[in-house]
């Protein structure tokens, strides 16, 4: 059976942990606690949500600075999968 997850050192997992933490990190507590709560409710199917809660989670997501995750994330991306 073929392998269906790469191999990543721990280095690099520990490494992209850090970063996420700092843009997380970066939410207001009110807002870190608020899309928590959407996340467990909706059980990762945004259906599960109402329209007004799907409204607030992409409000707050944008507040993540996904753009700024991707561009941190751009040197770890060939480790994680699995070249080196």
């Amino acid at each position: 059976m073929p392998k269906l997850v790469p191999k990543v050192s721990w280095f690099v997992l520990f490494e992209a942990a850090v970063r996420m933490r700092s843009h997380w990190r970066r939410l207001p507590p009110r807002e870190r606690a608020r899309l928590t709560e959407l996340v467990r409710r909706s059980g990762g199917r945004p259906h599960h949500l109402t329209r007004d809660e799907r409204a607030e989670f992409r409000r707050i997501v944008g507040g993540l600075d996904l753009t700024g995750i991707a561009r941190d994330m751009a040197p770890f991306s060939r480790r994680l999968r699995g070249r080196h």
